[in-house]
């Protein structure tokens, strides 16, 4: 709700104007209002108050409710405009507002108008739904008063307080995001809202012949039916989750929420339901429980190795001329390097996560420092890296991070393409940016795959162990990238080998 909100008040009456300010004061706002009379005076007002809300009687001596929204209409249409009076008549009332009016209210019924304040207020910057939720709520306003006209007895006035709550459910239900419905005490669902429609892509004469079954996986209905009759056979509400298949035919994951409503005597007249769309949630929880499993078996193979070795090396200490010595060493150092990886990339991970990675830009060679890289894998002599290209180009960047990339898809070359003993490095210049490519000859990655390789988490292999690694690196080359406004992609093809490559702005601004 506003604060220090101005009410611009069209009244001629000083009681109905007073009237007004004790029904306002009711609200709780913290406002201020101008009370104006004639045409010139609120031609006036809307300029010098800047009014955040108009209550405008209908007929002033010298003025009236019409001409006064006509004229708001013309620079200040945003603002709503309620008419409050006594004599209007429904018929004017529903005409005024499909004309734009905002609401009305009648003078006899003023404590309806703290509740057409705030919804005014809220919708004020959707017109369009505004104009269609007042007309909903005139058209209901005028069947209730018809229903309360025809009410004389007890059994009529029970089925009118059976009619308002379900209307109020149904209203309510149409405004929220999700999937909702009614169901009897006995199950049989009375009532859907439109996003069940709009979601599931049925018709009402389809939903009312195939009903949810339609709608839910062939795996999950067994389940999904009991946990739906068990819970409305309590009178606590529940709920479970399914797989629902959306008008394009894929199926998402939602949770089902049953909650009973109670009468008078606390008995269950009917149920609400509500079906929440979870899938991004579930993949979200599914991809940490594979992160923690992951990382728990990537830290407990080098530590398991550091063990050993230092074990070994307690039985030796008394021998320091064995030759195991420097083996052991030589083993736990390289024990303790992966835990250091790890350990590395999760914090960098976490960096780029919460936006923290910092880049330290200077100008070097690219070809140099590529020479400066891997040299783990040049040493080893088991591949053999070549770089080629505009070996003399320079950028402005974080050398360490780029070194951090080449080494990254270095690894990634020997990793998923071992038989792919030649890699290339490709330094070329492409308009005012420079491109790196490293290319292997390996078996290439499926198409499917490829949108999802700079994902967080995200591992090519997921279920073949020996494919180490969090699903991290590629993540962190990206988020190194964007940060040096540069773009970073992948270009494979089965059975011809992938080429990874990243590119980087030649101007100097990073240096600045």
């Amino acid at each position: 709700m506003l604060t220090n909100l101005k009410i611009l008040i069209v009244e001629d009456n000083e009681s109905d104007a007073d009237l007004l300010l004790r029904e306002l004061n009711k609200i709780g706002l913290d406002f201020k209002t101008l009370n104006v009379q004639t045409r010139k005076d609120f031609e006036s007002a809307l300029i010098t108050f800047e009014p955040d809300l108009i209550l405008s009687d209908y007929a002033l001596p010298s003025f009236d409710a019409v001409t006064a929204f006509g004229i708001t209409q013309v620079n200040h249409a945003h603002v709503p405009f309620i008419i409050v009076s006594g004599f209007i008549g429904e018929e004017n009332a529903v005409e005024l507002i499909k004309n734009g009016v905002t609401d009305y209210v009648s003078k006899e019924r003023l404590y309806t108008l703290t509740t057409k304040i705030k919804r005014a207020l809220d919708d004020s910057k959707i017109r369009k739904e505004k104009i269609i939720t007042d007309k909903k709520l005139i058209f209901q306003s005028a069947e209730l008063q018809t229903l309360n006209q025809q009410l004389e007895n007890r059994v009529i006035k029970r089925t009118k307080a059976l009619a308002e709550s379900e209307n109020r459910f149904r209203n309510m239900m149409e405004t929220i995001p999700q999937i909702s419905w009614t169901n009897t005490v006995d199950g049989e669902v009375v009532y859907y809202n439109q996003r069940w429609y709009g979601y599931t892509g049925l018709t009402e004469v389809e939903t009312k012949n195939l009903g949810f079954d339609a709608a839910i996986h062939p795996e999950d209905l067994k389940l999904s039916a009991e946990n739906y009759y068990t819970i409305i056979k309590g009178n606590k509400g529940g709920e479970f989750q399914i797989r629902a298949k959306r008008a394009d035919g894929d199926y998402r994951w939602h949770l089902i929420r049953l909650m009973p409503i109670l009468d008078q005597q606390d008995k269950i007249e009917l149920w609400v339901g509500t079906a929440t769309d979870i899938q991004e949630l579930r993949l979200l929880q599914q991809q940490k429980d594979d992160f923690i499993n992951i990382a728990s078996h990537e830290l407990k193979t080098p530590m398991t190795s550091l063990k050993g070795s230092l074990q070994l090396l307690d039985r030796l200490k008394d021998n320091l001329q064995s030759p195991m010595l420097p083996k052991l060493i030589l083993q736990a150092n390289k024990s303790m390097d992966k835990v250091n990886a790890l350990i590395n990339e999760l914090l960098n991970s976490s960096m780029a996560n919460d936006g923290k990675l910092h880049i330290k830009a200077k100008k070097f060679r690219i070809a140099e420092m590529i020479d400066q890289c891997c040299l783990d894998v040049r040493s080893d002599g088991k591949y053999i890296i070549s770089t080629t290209g505009d070996l003399q180009l320079e950028v402005a960047a974080d050398a360490l991070r780029i070194e951090q990339i080449i080494n990254n898809f270095v690894n990634n070359a020997i990793k998923y393409a071992p038989g792919s003993k030649n890699i290339k490095i490709l330094i070329e210049k492409i308009n005012e940016s420079a491109k790196v490519s490293v290319i292997d000859n390996g078996p290439g990655i499926p198409k499917e795959k490829l949108k999802h390789l700079f994902d967080r988490y995200y591992r090519v292999n997921s279920s073949e162990s020996q494919y180490n690694g969090l699903g991290l690196g590629l993540y962190i080359c990206s988020e190194i990238i964007k940060k040096h406004d540069g773009t970073i992609g992948v270009e494979s093809e089965q059975g011809k080998g992938t080429a990874f490559w990243f590119t980087l702005p030649l101007e100097q601004a990073l240096l600045n």
